[in-house]
């Protein structure tokens, strides 16, 4: 891999030139040495730019590339180990000297004589190999090329959050509306129809089905809309573990098909449900699989199909294949032209290239992804004509040799990425195929294995971020959220990308998922560098471990076990003393070996929701260790109390896990940035609250047990600890569950509003803040502040949980970057009033509250409205269930962006505010369970789904002119019929209703019930009962179908009860 070999050269003969200039080659006794490996590295990496474009033809090159990759392998380790003897002898109080390794004296390392000569010899033999190297590279007749050119990122573009839809031309658009139609007209001869989509690999298939899937006519016509990938690589029980999921339900990882069949049937059973079935590879998938536990699904119910194979849609017995052709070359062009520009004025400056452009969308072929990638590269050159005649000139275009499928374009746009994004870009071939890529995940991998460059005073993690999100802009990943490109999201790589770096990482990186398939012949003899394990339940791991157990050089191993069946791993990882990343999920292991302490190397350790019950203490020898991760260790209780010892550190995630502290010494660890699961204890020899005042690096911080901290502060001390870290973006803080405050003292009580006041008052950069279980009698002093707004600027998620004492709310209607709000608990509050809102005075009449909702200027005639919660965009109360009133506030305007309102187990509100009615003009979606008081909801402007469960005094449901779906949960019902409000509806956009209820109210939902004539107005209509029965209603093809049988018992047991139902209204 010559990419990786670019990026190692560049950084050694920077050491080499430090260790040259201290006359290190006299301290090892080895004089001219040093200065003789770097004149061969040098002229070496004159020549890699060549030999990278050759090896894919030219077998000769890539085994020269082969044999230079270990000897730098080999250098590489020989100066981590140098780094750790000179952190030995170093003080860690001490600062680096202008002469350093890695930030620590060079002459430090080199004070024993033992080291000196074994580090001499070392370095010899690095020689001789590279001279034998260097002497084969004129026969290869390897030409020098110039330095790699450094591409700036364009910096608008890859801070953008926004990502368009790939969707581009007439045809397209008219394609996509005729395959919705075909997937809700009615078919009363089957109840489960199958459609394909087919298409080769790269034009669009998944883009086209998604635009399909997101149709708002598809989330009218089925009630159950669900997206699968399936890929080459699956696993049944994942599979169907996903429809489970997808459907609303919950599986265990570990769980057997035999199990997981029928609670897709029962989920489904008389469900109207859309299925898509995402990249299949084998028909068999239906019959053998799916075919029988969807059977049940109502009439009209869909499965769609993505797939490269006509056949497979042939042997699946698809109703409908839409076939997807190229793109024409004008819309080639439209979509070249909106990923090649980063705004409206360059797309439209960009048609003075399109002659140049159509050149370009002819080589892609019209292929989609071709023309998307090339973007992607066009991107980073400007609207430069000499750079986009150069693109189309390269010849990488005709490059042959590469996997079946992978156009050229994709190599070129490979080939243009800068050294250490190749090997990001090339890290991603150890994962499965449609593998979801989480951002913080993937970049600590790549800090771990020295991917990512230092720069300057940004954080290797910033510049991760800067890696990952201009992949996604290079259309090399692709963001599971259409129209929105966040760090936190999960993407992944497309599979002709994924065949693309599996196969110019073949030489030293391997994924096995099937042993049969993917232990490729010559594997056992290579020297293999990452190796990947993808258990499902067919894999042989013993098999597995037998054949890779003897790979020393491995320096990632990733074990992903479907089903938790590692247990032992001793005799294992002792043979891998080179890893720098292990990653150990989801395993039955309880104990982690002794000898682990000696993988020197290690950077990276997970063993996440693993049974692990405690760690070796010789894990504090791992002075290497950047990332220690075991969230969801729910067995683990303690950890070593050298952990201060891995002062390279930099995340330490302990969340749900049942540790009862963290031993002293965290506050020394200086390059945290992600404290998760920070457990406060008073015992001794635990961590106290203000050794997190002197990590200033972190990122992410979350504390436990807070009702333990204590403020015993000096006289005149600042106690924050919090003060001046103006890199924390997420902080998160709970005390312990408690339902009442009977068990806190006064002083107590007093303690935990001043640590909250004081030591934890949040730096003004905080993004995400939540607070759990704060038992204080007020919210804390920095939330009071009139000046909130200037002390939380930021904050884009606020939480604020079971903080059951504060008599009313905080004042969060300022906050100017408050985008999602929840609050659950706050049982003392009774009001929610102006207050809320940031506004001191009382509330207004109601009559002057209701005129200034309407008129909001007519109050101030002088000065524009006041704007409060400006960017909210969703809000959550939840169990205040001692709120009676909910008033507006009197002056302002408030909520204009509110798209979302879930109000849950709110028993005693009363009415909805009027002021929300009359602004929150943006509100689509609401949300309202057990909000048992209510008794009307009318005149919300845009309105488009309401989903009403529990129980409820509802009377009036009206005046929502733009309400579309309605879903009614009636489980909780006090009476057995539908609501009389529904009799009264004249929606003019309404489409379906839901009812989940009882046995009672879907027999009088019968063509011959009492309730008949209700629903037989509504366009589409369904309801279910706990035990599968159902009903579904198209008005419009006249459709009628149930399976609930003629019972005498049921239909006896439904009369008792509507019996009862009328002794119970009488008493």
């Amino acid at each position: 891999m010559a990419v990786v070999l670019d990026a190692f050269i560049s950084g050694l003969v920077g050491t080499l030139k430090d260790m040259a200039k201290e006359k290190v080659d006299l301290l090892l006794g080895v004089p001219g040495e040093i200065q003789k490996l770097q004149r061969s590295l040098r002229n070496i990496h004159s020549v890699l730019r060549d030999a990278e474009k050759r090896r894919i033809e030219d077998e000769d090159v890539n085994d020269w590339l082969m044999e230079l990759k270990d000897v730098m392998y080999d250098a590489d380790d020989l100066l981590d180990e140098c780094r750790m003897e000179a952190e030995k002898w170093t003080p860690r109080e001490s600062d680096p000297k202008p002469s350093t390794l890695c930030g620590f004296p060079i002459c430090a390392c080199f004070r024993e004589i033992k080291f000196r000569h074994a580090v001499g010899v070392k370095i010899k033999d690095l020689n001789g190999r590279l001279e034998e190297i260097s002497a084969r590279r004129s026969k290869l007749q390897l030409h020098v090329s110039a330095a790699e050119p450094r591409v700036v990122p364009r910096v608008s573009r890859i801070t953008s959050p926004v990502m368009e839809s790939d969707m581009v031309g007439q045809r397209l658009e008219e394609d996509s509306k005729a395959l919705v139609e075909q997937l809700t007209k009615q078919d009363p001869s089957k109840n489960v129809v199958v459609l394909a989509i087919v298409g080769i690999g790269g034009i669009g298939k998944t883009t086209f089905a998604q635009k399909v899937f997101n149709d708002g006519k598809i989330k009218a016509s089925f009630r159950t809309t669900i997206w699968v990938c399936v890929s080459q690589e699956f696993s049944e029980t994942d599979l169907l573990g996903n429809i489970i999921e997808g459907a609303g339900g919950k599986y265990n990882r570990e769980q057997s098909r035999s199990l997981l069949e029928p609670l897709v049937e029962g989920l489904l059973r008389g469900n109207k449900f859309l299925l898509v079935l995402d990249d299949v590879w084998d028909a068999r998938i239906w019959d053998d699989l799916l075919r029988n536990p969807l059977q049940g699904g109502a009439a009209g119910s869909r499965v769609l199909v993505t797939t490269r194979n006509a056949g497979i849609a042939r042997q699946m017995k698809a109703a409908h294949v839409h076939e997807m052709k190229l793109l024409p070359p004008e819309d080639g062009w439209s979509l070249l032209c909106k990923k090649a520009t980063m705004n409206a004025v360059e797309e439209r400056d960009a048609q003075d290239l399109k002659d140049t452009g159509m050149k370009i969308v002819e080589k892609c072929g019209g292929l989609p992804l071709a023309i998307k990638t090339i973007g992607g590269v066009l991107c980073t050159r400007g609207l430069n004509r000499n750079a986009w005649e150069e693109v189309l000139r390269s010849a990488a275009w005709s490059r042959t040799g590469l996997p079946e499928g992978v156009h050229g374009a994709l190599y070129l746009s490979y080939q243009d990425l800068p050294s250490h994004l190749k090997q990001c870009f090339l890290y991603c071939a150890l994962f499965k195929e449609d593998y979801m890529f989480h951002g913080p995940e993937i970049v600590r991998l790549w800090i771990a294995e020295g991917f990512v460059e230092a720069r300057g005073d940004v954080s290797l993690e910033e510049t991760g971020e800067q890696y990952y999100i201009e992949l996604h802009h290079r259309c090399l990943l692709q963001s599971l959220q259409p129209f929105s490109l966040d760090y936190h999201n999960y993407s992944k790589m497309h599979d002709l990308l994924r065949s693309l770096s599996h196969f110019l990482s073949r030489d030293d990186s391997l994924c096995i998922s099937d042993v049969q398939n993917e232990w490729r012949s010559g594997a056992a003899s290579m020297k293999l560098r990452r190796l990947s394990i993808v258990a499902t339940e067919t894999t042989d791991i013993q098999h597995i471990v037998s054949l890779t157990k003897q790979h020393e050089s491995v320096r990632t191993l990733l074990v992903e076990i479907a089903r938790g069946h590692v247990k032992d791993i001793d005799d294992y990882l002792k043979n891998f003393v080179r890893l720098r990343v292990l990653h150990l999920t989801y395993t039955k292991i309880e104990n982690l070996p002794h000898y682990i302490g000696s993988l020197i190397h290690l950077r990276y350790l997970n063993v996440s929701c693993s049974d692990i019950t405690e760690l070796p203490e010789s894990i504090c020898n791992l002075t290497n260790l950047q990332f220690l991760i075991l969230r969801g260790c729910d067995q683990l209780r303690h950890i070593p109390q050298g952990m201060a010892r891995l002062f390279n550190l930099r995340v330490l995630d302990c969340t749900y896990t049942r540790l009862e502290s963290l031993p002293c010494g965290i506050g020394r660890l200086k390059h945290l940035n992600e404290l998760g699961g920070f457990v406060m204890n008073m015992a001794n020899g635990t961590c106290p609250l203000e050794e997190l005042g002197s990590l200033d690096e972190l990122r992410y911080l979350s504390i436990y047990n807070l009702e333990r901290a204590c403020m015993e502060a000096e006289p005149g001390r600042d106690t924050s600890v919090l003060k001046g870290k103006q890199k924390l973006k997420n902080l998160h803080l709970h005390c312990s569950s408690t339902p009442t405050s009977d068990g806190h003292t006064e002083e107590q009580i007093e303690i935990i509003e001043k640590v909250l006041d004081v030591a934890l008052h949040p730096p003004s950069s905080v993004v995400s803040l939540s607070l759990h279980n704060f038992f204080g009698l007020r919210y804390p002093s920095w939330m009071a502040s009139a000046s909130i707004s200037s002390l939380l600027p930021n904050i884009r998620r606020l939480e604020l949980i079971d903080c059951d004492h504060w008599p009313q709310l905080p004042p969060l209607g300022k906050l100017p970057s408050l985008e999602f709000l929840k609050i659950g608990g706050a049982r003392a509050v009774t009001t929610i009033g102006p207050e809320f809102f940031g506004c001191e005075a009382a509330a207004a009449s109601g009559h002057e509250r209701e005129r200034n909702s309407k008129h909001p200027s007519s109050s101030s005639s002088s000065s524009p409205p006041l704007m409060l919660f400006p960017r909210l965009r969703q809000l959550r109360l939840a169990d205040m269930i001692n709120m009676q009133v909910w008033d507006w506030v009197a002056e302002g305007f408030a909520m204009g962006r509110l798209n979302k309102l879930v109000l849950k187990n709110c028993p005693k509100l009363k009415s909805l505010p009027e002021g929300l009615i009359r602004q929150a003009t943006c509100l689509n979606t609401l949300y309202l369970t057990d909000v048992c008081a209510l008794k009307s909801i009318k005149g919300f402007p845009s309105v488009k789904e309401l989903k009403l469960s529990g129980e409820s005094d509802l009377e009036i449901v009206a005046d929502l002119p733009a309400l579309e779906v309605l879903y009614l949960g009636l489980f909780g019902s006090r009476n057995n019929r539908l609501p009389e409000w529904l009799a009264q509806q004249s929606f003019t956009t309404f489409q379906r209703l839901d009812v989940s209820g009882t046995t009672q109210q879907l027999v009088r939902c019968l063509q011959n019930g009492a309730d008949w004539p209700i629903v037989k107005h509504f366009p589409i209509f369904s309801i279910e009962d706990l035990r599968g029965n159902y009903i579904n209603y198209n008005k419009h093809s006249c459709t009628f179908d149930t399976n609930l049988v003629d019972d005498d018992a049921v239909f006896a047991a439904v009369a008792a009860a509507e019996e009862e139902e009328k002794r119970r209204r009488h008493q």
